[in-house]
This record gives structure tokens, sequence and C-alpha cells, in this order.
């Protein structure tokens, strides 16, 4: 059997070597038509017979026909140099491919019909063929010899040795012959344990089948060696062009044409300077650009030393690369001022007769430079005033870790009321003025390393390099009266203008952001008084975390419901009884303890907290508040404050109409309280929003009233129900009797318009009885004053459950 075996391959072998000998057409001839035959036969030899040449190895005929293609193919590449002809090939495996299924189905289906003559007894099972096997077999096919030419072109590009690329070939030929013994059954019948056995029990028979059709393409490397070398310098396969037709191979060649005759134009006429350089250093051709750039005269005949002191760097000529093997590029200055800045790129260009040459291409980039230095000086300058803006403040205090400054930022003050009264053109007056003068300034007094930048809308910084307090304060000192002069914009209009201050001095112990240092003293400043100097101290950044901190626990706290609400009572001036309660937010954080109001408020009023804070309490207010009800309490009254920003961007009225339809609070048993700075110039907001809140049926009050813009007209237009009079009236009656009559006076105004009057802070029977005869309805206070009214005997009221007076401390 391996002798039967040993003179199929031979003869396998034999005619496609005796065809490389062959010569043009005669020989393309020859290989298509044995391809062929060799793809017929193989359809047909699996089903014809087997060799078990050893124990557990079989050979079909069908695989020997498989590598003979395979080996055929491959080699009639080679030997034709020509990776086009696998178009051919592809074309010829589609075709036997649909001959054999027609082929096979034809002659089955005469064999099955009664009356046919079949003298030697051809059984119909040799013709049993499955056309998506066959379809599966010819895709693989196909497959393969692409993936053996990608190899084949990408060994190419990287140039190993000729063994070492010979080796390679025929290592993956045998490869991927052995991947396909593999693959075919898989796919074909997919995997399960017999499938597994089967391939793997059959492997070495494949791996020898690979292996003895290798053996062909070796002897064709070692007897056309010269052959081989010649395919191996062939240029590498355009893929694109593989699976373009005939004719639009033709028009890829016009096209070429074409583009050889666009590139001379290109090169005459190009603005870029262009030349073809010999291996020596002579330009052998140049445009009309690189003679222009380089002072070559066109009639001239150049010599190697024209390019040795062409081109500069540094003040020194440069020496190019001799001799390189691939492009080189690098900046240059050219002309005869050896100022012109250029890209100067030489890119090897294949060899003639007398050596390799090279495309030596010169742009002229002096326009780019000025304007990336245009770029560079916009990018690090501010455009109105001139001066360096934040980037350039950024590296100068990056640069001074270890020198002693001081950093003054500068801001003006009231500068939005110039530009909101005149316009921004006089805004940008006012700022190029400031900036004139601080920069006088800094000419005057400061060292030259020392700078000043524009780092906001009216805010500047200046760097001064130096540790003496008494100069920087002279310096501080001369700002503010430079800048507390009028600025004059036109002949008719001047401003006056002031500056708020905020100084950070480094260097100090640890690592600091001194820009952050600054600015965080300028706005303690700006808290304090306009117009002064903030200098910093470590309290300033630490509250700042504080607040920080404080935000991010009380953002979980909401999150988390682990927020309380409190209620403090309100009490009838006369009677003593209960009326209504007023729902105060509570805190407790593990880590903090009690959080008093007035540190979590003003965080939440900082920041988008605000609003969830306010609907938290109204939703908890409403839900306590049904709950009483359902418990059987007396009706009673119950108020939520709402913040500014509810009142003016949020959608409150949405949000009250879902929290009342949820916790099916009645709507006429809740107030809600909008403080003075709520509504104050934003009338026409707020008051479509507070009538609105009237048709649902809820009351409105005005909270600590007294202590913002009050205004009678406030007091006429807004549908108000309630007035509550600020705590601190009531603190110093009855004692105090300016305090008496301005209390007095709210309560009968209140009356004459016909408002509730609600007074906070009730702390004693002295307040009581005075408030009490003046016919004030209802008053609202601390422990104290429920201790006053049940130690009097005066109200014997049924609290319901939650409901507390407050302490002093935690009010809010």
């Amino acid at each position: 059997m391996f002798s039967l075996l040993i003179l199929q391959l031979v003869a396998f072998s034999l005619f496609p070597l005796y065809f490389t000998m062959l010569s043009g057409p005669i020989r393309q001839v020859h290989f298509y038509v044995y391809i062929s035959l060799v793809l017929l036969i193989g359809g047909f030899m699996g089903n014809v017979y087997s060799l078990p040449v050893a124990d557990g190895i079989v050979i079909s005929g069908g695989n020997l026909s498989y590598g003979a293609f395979m080996m055929t193919s491959v080699m009639f590449v080679w030997v034709e140099k020509d990776a086009f002809i696998l178009r051919h090939l592809v074309r010829l495996v589609v075709v036997v491919d649909i001959f054999n299924i027609v082929f096979s189905f034809l002659t089955q289906s005469i064999l099955k019909t009664s009356g046919i003559i079949n003298p030697h007894g051809v059984p119909q099972a040799m013709f049993e063929v499955s056309t998506s096997l066959i379809a599966l077999g010819g895709v693989l096919i196909i497959s393969e010899l692409l993936l053996l030419l990608f190899i084949f072109e990408f060994t190419k590009k990287r140039k190993p040795a000729l063994p070492v690329t010979a080796a390679i070939y025929i290592l993956s030929f045998v490869l991927v012959l052995v991947l396909d013994g593999i693959a075919f059954p898989f796919i074909a019948f997919g995997i399960s344990s017999e499938i597994v056995a089967a391939v793997f029990g059959g492997l070495t028979g494949k791996i020898l089948i690979a292996i003895a059709f290798g053996v062909p393409l070796a002897l064709f490397v070692l007897w056309r060696r010269q052959a081989f070398v010649e395919y191996l310098e062939t240029d590498t396969v355009r893929w694109r062009l593989l699976v373009s037709s005939s004719a639009d191979l033709i028009k890829e060649m016009t096209r070429k044409d074409q583009d050889v005759q666009r590139g001379d134009v290109v090169f005459k006429n190009s603005t870029e300077g262009l030349a073809v350089v010999g291996h020596s250093g002579a330009v052998l051709k140049a445009n009309a650009a690189f003679q222009r750039m380089l002072d070559i005269d066109e009639d001239a005949v150049s010599r190697p030393a024209d390019l040795k002191e062409a081109f500069w760097s540094d003040g020194q000529p440069l020496p190019l690369p001799q001799n390189p093997k691939e492009g080189w590029r690098q900046e240059v200055m050219f002309g005869q001022s050896r100022t012109r800045p250029g890209i100067l790129a030489i890119t090897p260009a294949g060899a003639d007769a007398d050596g390799e040459t090279y495309v030596y291409s010169l742009i002229d980039i002096t326009e780019q430079k000025n304007t990336q230095e245009r770029l560079e000086y916009l990018a690090s300058h501010d455009q109105l005033t001139g001066l360096a803006n934040r980037r350039v403040l950024d590296r100068c205090l990056a640069g001074l870790r270890d020198t002693p400054y001081a950093l003054i930022i500068v801001d003006l003050d009231h500068f939005k009321d110039v530009n909101d009264s005149y316009g921004h053109g006089a805004g940008d007056r006012v700022l190029q003025v400031i900036a004139s003068r601080l920069d006088a300034i800094r000419e005057q007094y400061l060292k030259p390393g020392d700078i000043l930048c524009r780092i906001g809308g009216d805010e500047f910084a200046l760097v001064v390099r130096s540790d003496d307090g008494g100069f920087v304060k002279s310096i501080l000192e001369t700002i503010q009266q430079a800048l507390g002069q009028t600025v004059r914009i036109d002949d008719d209009l001047e401003v006056f203008s002031s500056a708020t201050l905020g100084v950070s001095y480094k260097p100090r112990a640890g690592d600091h952001d001194a820009l952050l240092e600054a600015d965080a003293a300028l706005y303690e400043a700006k808290r304090n008084r306009r117009g002064s100097v903030g200098i910093y101290e470590d309290r300033l950044t630490t509250d700042s975390q504080k607040k920080t901190k404080l935000g991010v626990k009380l953002k979980n706290a909401l999150v988390n419901n682990v927020l309380e609400v409190h209620y403090q009572p309100q009490f009838d001036a006369v009677s003593h009884k209960l009326c209504g309660v007023e729902a105060l937010a509570r805190w407790t954080d593990p880590e903090l303890g009690v959080v008093p109001p007035c540190d979590f408020i003003p965080v939440a009023e900082g920041t988008s907290l605000i609003e969830t804070l306010g609907e938290y309490v109204l939703e908890r207010a409403c839900r306590d508040g049904q709950e009483w009800l359902q418990s059987g309490y007396a009706p009673i009254t119950v108020s939520v404050n709402i913040s500014a920003s509810q009142v003016r961007f949020g959608s409150f009225i949405s949000i009250l109409s879902k929290t009342l339809a949820k916790t099916g609070f009645p709507a006429h048993s809740l107030q809600i309280e909008v403080t003075e700075s709520s509504y104050i110039e934003r009338e026409n907001e707020v008051t479509p929003l507070l009538r609105e809140l009237k048709e649902i049926g809820v009351s409105i009050a005005i909270d600590d009233f007294g202590t913002g813009y009050s205004s009678f007209s406030y007091l006429r237009e807004m549908p108000w129900d309630c007035i509550k009079i600020d705590r601190s009236f009531i603190n110093n009656i009855p004692h105090d009797a300016q305090q008496c009559d301005l209390v007095s006076t709210i309560i009968k105004l209140a009356k004459v318009m016909s408002f509730k009057v609600v007074a906070e802070g009730v702390e004693t029977k002295e307040q009581l009885d005075f408030l009490a005869a003046w016919r004030c309805d209802l008053i609202q206070g601390y422990c104290r004053l429920i201790a006053i009214l049940f130690s009097a005997s005066l109200c014997l009221v049924d609290l319901p459950e939650g409901l507390t007076a407050l302490p002093r401390r935690e009010r809010g």
C-alpha cells in the first residue's frame, strides 16, 4: 500500500514540475488543464478508494487530489510570478464545483432510472454527493489559497534570507493543508465526540500527505531557484485588484498612465519644492519651486556641494543622510539669509542606471511659523487687555515652588453694574483701563520676572517675587489707590471703580495651592467689606473643605432618608388652643453629631440640594399631618417653608399637587411660608405661582416679616393669608417701648389688610400678654412657652405624637 501511495505522489508531482520547464502561454494552458482535471477527479476519488498505509493511517483518493491541487496552484503562482493567477483559480474552483454537482446529479438520476444498461455495475453511491459539502469544500479551498497568499506577501515584505523565506513558505503550506483536514469535518458535521475522534484519529495521514506534497515545492525552490527569487522580487499584491474584473484592470492601467501624466504636471507646478537627487548628491531633476527656494540656476548642472550647504540647523550646515533606506524628515533653515524655516523630507525612489535615487521635498513653513507664534500668543494672552492669561499664571506658579512670592488676586467691585447700566463696550473699556494701571504698577515697582495676568471676567492676578511683607503691603496700597480713581469711558461718562484684593504668601509649610488660597482670601474680604484686602489664613480653606464635606454628607442623608422633621407648635394667643405647627428639618450625623440648621441650610442653598430638601420636608409634613388626622386629632394647619429657588425655578406646583395626592393631606390644612427675599424684585415670576397655590387651596404666609425689604405694595399685590413677625422684634417686648410700638403697628397693619398674624419666638408670659392684648392671632415659641402655658394651667393640650417644641439652640 505504501508503494502505491508513493507512486501516486510521484505522478501528481512530476507533471507540475515538468510544466515549469515550459514557456509562456503553453505553460499556463498545461497548468490550467491539469488543475482542472485534479479538481474534477478529486470530487469523486474520495468515494472510489482509500489506502490503509499503516495501522491507523488511511489516506483517501480525495485527500491526494486536494493536496495535488494546492501544491500545483502554489507552484503555478511561483513560476508565473503573478499572484493574479489566483483570480483565475478561484473561478476555476467555482466552475468545477458547479460541474461536479450537475454531473453527479444527472449521473445518479440516470443510474436510478429503470431500463438503463449498466454493464459494469457502477454503483449509484459513487455519485452521491452533497451540494452543501461541495460548496463548503470550494469555500475552504479559496480561503486557504488566499491565506497562503497573505502569508507569502507578509513574509515577502519582511525580506528574510532566502532559505528562511522558503522554509516559511513550505511550512505554511503544510500547516494550511493540515488545518483543512481539521476544519472541514468540524464545519460540515459539527463538533461531537465521534467527529473529534475521527478527525484526530486520521490526523497522522493528513500530516503525511501535507509533508509529502511539500517535497515538490522544496524541489522547485532548489531546482528553479532563480524563478523563486524573481517571484520574491515582484511587487506586493494590491488586494483590491484581486476581486476586480478584467475591464476594471484595464481601467486601472489607464488610470496609472494618467496618474503618471498628472504626477509630472504636479511635479512641475507644485508650490512645494521637489527634486530628484542621485546617490552622490547631484540634483538630477528639480521643479521651479525647489530651484527658486535654493536659488538654483535652471540651466546649471548642480554638484553635490550645492546641497551640502543648502540646509542649516542651529546655525550650522545640516549633514544630510547618506543613502537612507527609509524616509528622513527634519525641520531646516534655508535661503540666502538662512532664516527661512522649512521641512525637508528625503524619500528613497529606487535605483537607476547610476545607482539609488531620492526625492527631496522642501516645504516653506515661514507663514505657518508666523501663524504658530500668533496662535501661541493668543493661547497665552487675553485679547481684550493684552495681558497674560491663566495658562501663563499656572506655568509661572509651577516654576516658583522654591521661590518666595506673594500672589495677589484683584477683583473689581460692582463690575456687573457697569455692564448692565452702560453695556459691555463700557465694561470692556473699564477692563482695559484697569489693566493699563496694573501693568504700569508692575513695570514701575516689580521685577522683570513678575507677571500680571487676567484670569477671569473682572479678575486679575499679580505675582510678586518677594518675601518682604512691607513691600507687598505697599504694592497693595498702590493698587487700591490706582484702582480707586474714576475711569473715563468717553467724554461724557465716568464710572467709579474699586477693587477687593486677596493675597496668599509662599512658600509656607506644606504643599499648598496659592491660587486657591488667594481666591479664598478674596471672597472672605468681599463677604466682609468690598474694597478691602484679605490675607489668606488656614481657616478659610478649612471652612471651604468643611462645607464641601457637609454637602456630600447632606446629599447622602437625603438619599438615605435619615433627616428628621420636627414640629414647632402655634397656639391661639387668647384661648391657647393648638392651631398649627411649623415643620423644621433636623439632622444628626453619625460622625458630626447634631448639625445645626444654620450650618446645613446655607450649604443646601448653595447647591441644588435645597430643592430636594424642601421636597423631603414637604412630603414628611403632609404624611405626618394626615396620620394625625387619621388618629383622631383635631385638624391643625401644617406650615412648610419653601426656598427661593423652589419659588423661582422649580416645578413646585406639580410637586405639591403630587405630594397632596400621594399623602391624602387636605390642601386647606397646608400653609406655605415664603421669605421676603424670594419675591423681592421678582414679583412677575412669583405672583402667578402664589395665585396657583391659592387656587389649590393652600394658604400662604410671609415668613420673617420685617427682616427683608418689606413694602406696602408687596403686601397689597401678593395673595397673602398670614404675616409671621420675626422673633427679633419680639425679644425685648414689653420692656422696649420702640419695639412694642413697631410690633403693635405691624399687627394693626395686618388686621387692616385682613391678614392673620403669627408672632415667632414668644418665650415669656409678658410677651404673650402683650401680644394677646394687641389681638395677635397665633404665637409660636420654644419649650419655655409650652412650659408657661402648662404650668399656668392656661391650656390642656393633647399633643400629637412626634410634635415637640424645639429648644432655642435648634431653631432654624
